[in-house]
């Protein structure tokens, strides 16, 4: 499978930050722990350490906290990897320039922070 990534700013956690996902799609709703293992402004890496019911293009929504500052958006999955005991999927957010400052300006704190 290719991934074709063209953002200009990634942010891959050294520690991954706990999140929940939540299935947003008809009767079935799903919500569960997650770890996010990397993030931009349009995307994230997700573990779910649990196998639950979810599947390409399932319509999402992740929240999670960086530096004390909360974090929710709607999504997309665009891929999944399941193993035996977990699954790790691939997130496509629709975010708004808002979240767009605010996880930048803490990714950037998250940064600075790591090389001092």
């Amino acid at each position: 499978m290719y991934f074709k990534r063209n953002e200009p700013y990634r942010y891959t956690f050294s520690e991954p930050v706990d999140g929940k996902l939540t299935k947003t799609e008809t009767d079935d709703t799903v919500t569960t722990n997650v770890q996010i293992l990397d993030v931009s402004n349009h995307g994230a890496k997700i573990y779910c350490p649990s196998v639950v019911n979810l599947q390409e293009h399932a319509k999402i929504s992740l929240t999670f906290e960086l530096n004390s500052t909360f974090f929710q958006s709607p999504g997309t999955i665009v891929w999944l990897k399941q193993f035996r005991q977990s699954l790790e999927l691939g997130l496509h957010l629709d975010t708004d320039d808002e979240y767009k400052e605010k996880i930048l300006a803490e990714l950037k704190q998250m940064a600075k922070n790591k090389t001092q």
